[in-house]
């Protein structure tokens, strides 16, 4: 990437097990998508999470050329779920902006 992987957490603390598991989803994804210009993972947990756990709210900014794509995914109670998903998502999404690049995407005319 040409810009540092850059990971926020909001309304709690991020162990560094759980930032190192975004490390490596991160580095996965790059190895999948070699033109991933930037990837910037925001967390978010809700108000009373010391107390009852999730809903953990992920969402990833990805750069790519021509492209930013910005993936958004819950989860009810586990964060490394949520992590797992949303990092899931994005791929599906970048095989979708690679195919779209390539042209393999058809594109029905209006009736």
């Amino acid at each position: 990437m040409e810009r540092a992987l850059q990971i926020t957490s909001r309304d709690f603390q991020l162990t560094d097990a759980m930032r190192a598991t975004i490390e490596q989803h991160a580095e996965a994804l790059e190895g999948y998508y070699d033109r991933l210009t930037g990837c910037h993972v925001v967390i978010e947990a809700p108000v009373h999470h010391h107390r009852h756990g999730g809903p953990f709210s992920v969402r990833l900014d990805l750069r790519a050329p021509q492209a930013e794509l910005v993936i958004t995914k819950q989860h009810a109670d586990d964060l490394a779920i949520a992590i797992r998903e949303a990092f899931d998502a994005a791929r599906r999404r970048l095989e979708d902006h690679e195919r779209e690049l390539r042209g393999d995407v058809k594109h029905h005319s209006g009736q």
